[in-house]
């Protein structure tokens, strides 16, 4: 046998609101102990196991893709059925990955979630031998069910490994865990020592039960569930006193043949543009086409000047041989589809921003209304052959539309290859001080015999909501100062400040991907900002998205273009395109110097005070202060 284990049962903050330990910090406790792999298995999610994947390559330790699950056994909605088994799934290969990402995804369907994300018992059962199930917690069937009911025996028999937990001076654990040697006997299964590490240390576990008692959830956790190096968990069986010295050691040691078990796999980094008509060679050549039949039509109607004719012939050459070596043809495609799709169905759209400002190709297919010959913008900036980086466009849209456009975009592509962006809200440092607060003043009253939902304003409680006001207003001013005054509040600072707590929806991006998300990276649900709908949602946020090339479409709400939009319609006249603006009316200019308050770029004090200093009276204007 080894001298060590592999942490699985393992969770981190992404177990929103029962953690405050970061998972890059299990990973250096991991790596420091000398452990070979680790696994995440958070509370019915695989939020951002990008993240965790890569940072585990960095450390050069294995990544064991994983989730505790919870099992239920009906989801029909008319029995309304409260339970939520827990169970852990690991993947024991990349295909295992795909099949958790689709269960996980599963249990998150409005007709599966109703006390927890759930799948059902037969939905368990149909789980393949690409991944490996252990039967987790007291919270396990094995331990929640009665012996002679019709499932229990199935699921045992379906479950790889029935877990043993140390947990010291904890009755029901330990008879549990006999009860699991007795089963792994009679069914010829393997024990395995899981650690349900909740913390890092001690004074992580610290702070995590002042978040539960934030919550105001009047439970106080005595189990140890710290990160514990192999013999403080062998100390913590033998302490424990309820198996054979054998069998918690063999339980241990399994741990390490469980993952051997498991192969190591590849993120893959591709870009992954979407593709409109069967085949991104297909998508190509209708947007050359496009490009080409545009160009034309746009110099006969005298939007693009005759004399500019060799100038967008050479860089569209240019901008075609790039988009074809990177490509990037589809994405462009869809983009100057999806862009005329909104001026047919009158929703604003902004005239260009950022870097494709500077391609000609966009202009011409409608993507940008600016003419990048006429002002001389680089293409490079956008694209080009060197850069390891995903083409990006920022469409500007009236808030109103934006909905719309985001359905447009879901309808065309489908909803297996589309979903909205992962947000993760942390706390930051001026609700850290709040949380602590609601956490020690739910200690005060609970030992000082008050009620605990009493919102009398002269309570004496120094942990008071007025009281935690004035500690945020010191901090504000003089952080160190506070930390003086309030030890007792800053204890728990550093340990909280940070942690992450809620999960929603991105504002301004959506996904589009040549292959199904579900099962490749895993979604959930989330109300749109927007409508406040529920939708679907990926399970990495958008860092992680680009880290494996995934597009999003960013489809940024910007009032001033529903207010110019609305404005010309008011006056009875058309949203004017770019060639027709006068650029250099310098009755334009003289009013924007005069009063710039409300133009897009130049809202901020300093910006208005550069307008007025430099007095610019057209675009080549060089602004100084």
């Amino acid at each position: 046998m080894s001298n060590n284990y592999i942490a699985y049962h393992l969770h981190s903050d992404y177990s929103l609101g029962d953690s405050t330990t970061d998972y890059r910090l299990y990973i250096e406790k991991a790596v420091s102990l000398g452990q070979k792999a680790i696994a995440f298995t958070e509370h019915g999610n695989v939020y951002n196991w990008v993240n965790k994947k890569m940072a585990c390559d960095k450390a050069g330790i294995k990544y064991i893709h994983g989730v505790e699950i919870y099992l239920t056994r009906t989801n029909d909605e008319n029995e309304r059925v409260r339970d939520n088994y827990h169970t852990i799934l690991l993947a024991k290969n990349l295909d295992g990955v795909k099949e958790i990402n689709s269960l996980v995804s599963l249990s998150n369907r409005k007709d599966h979630v109703y006390y927890n994300p759930r799948i059902t018992f037969d939905e368990f059962l149909g789980i393949s031998n690409n991944v490996i199930k252990i039967s987790a917690c007291i919270m396990s069937p094995l331990a929640q069910l009665d012996k002679e009911d019709p499932y229990f025996m199935k699921l045992a028999r379906k479950y790889d490994y029935f877990e043993v937990q140390p947990h010291v001076d904890f009755q029901e654990q330990m008879f549990y865990n006999l009860e699991l040697m007795e089963l792994a006997n009679k069914l010829n299964k393997p024990l395995i020592a899981g650690t349900d590490t909740h913390s890092l240390n001690a004074y992580k576990a610290e702070c995590r039960q002042l978040l539960y008692d934030a919550k105001k959830k009047d439970y106080e956790n005595e189990l140890d569930l710290t990160y514990k190096s192999y013999d403080e968990l062998v100390y913590m069986f033998k302490k424990q006193n309820a198996l054979p010295e054998y069998a918690y050691l063999q339980a241990i040691e399994n741990t390490n043949r469980m993952a051997d078990t498991v192969e190591s796999f590849e993120l893959d980094t591709s870009f992954k543009y979407p593709i409109l008509h069967g085949s991104a060679e297909k998508d190509e050549q209708i947007y050359f086409e496009k490009i080409d039949k545009l160009l034309e039509q746009k110099i006969k109607d005298g939007v693009i000047p005759e004399s500019q004719r060799e100038g967008f012939n050479k860089a569209i050459e240019e901008e075609k041989r790039v988009f074809h070596k990177i490509g990037m043809s589809g994405f462009m495609l869809s983009m100057s589809e999806m862009i005329e799709w909104a001026k047919d169905n009158d929703i604003a759209v902004g005239n260009a921003r950022g870097s494709v400002g500077g391609s000609r190709a966009a202009y011409v297919t409608n993507i940008i209304d600016l003419n990048p010959e006429t002002w001389g913008t680089v293409f490079s900036r956008f694209a080009n052959e060197d850069r390891k980086e995903l083409g990006d466009i920022d469409v500007d849209v009236a808030p109103r539309d934006r909905w719309k456009v985001y359905k447009h975009i879901i309808d065309r592509f489908g909803q297996e290859k589309t979903s909205y962006v992962l947000a993760i809200g942390t706390m930051a440092e001026l609700g850290t001080i709040d949380e602590i607060g609601r956490g020690l003043d739910f200690r005060w009253r609970k030992r000082n015999g008050v009620d605990i939902k009493s919102k009398d304003v002269e309570m004496k409680s120094p942990y008071h909501l007025r009281k935690i006001a004035e500690v945020k207003e010191l901090y504000k001013e003089n952080p160190d100062e506070a930390k003086k005054k309030y030890p007792k509040i800053f204890y728990y600072f550093d340990g909280m400040v940070n942690t992450k707590i809620s999960r929603s929806v991105h504002p301004a991006g959506i996904i589009v991907s040549p292959i199904t998300i579900r099962d490749n990276y895993g979604t959930t649900f989330g109300k749109d900002p927007d409508t406040g709908e529920e939708k679907e949602i990926i399970q990495i946020d958008m860092d992680a998205c680009h880290e494996v090339g995934l597009v999003k479409y960013d489809i940024l709400g910007l009032k001033n273009v529903q207010i110019i939009y609305d404005a010309c319609k008011l006056a009875g006249i058309r949203y004017p395109k770019s060639h027709e603006i006068d650029w250099y009316d310098q009755a334009v200019w003289q009013d924007m110097v005069r009063s710039p308050i409300g133009v897009f770029q130049f809202e901020g004090k300093e910006k208005i005070a550069l307008v007025k200093l430099s007095e610019p009276r057209n675009l080549g204007c060089t602004l100084h202060a």
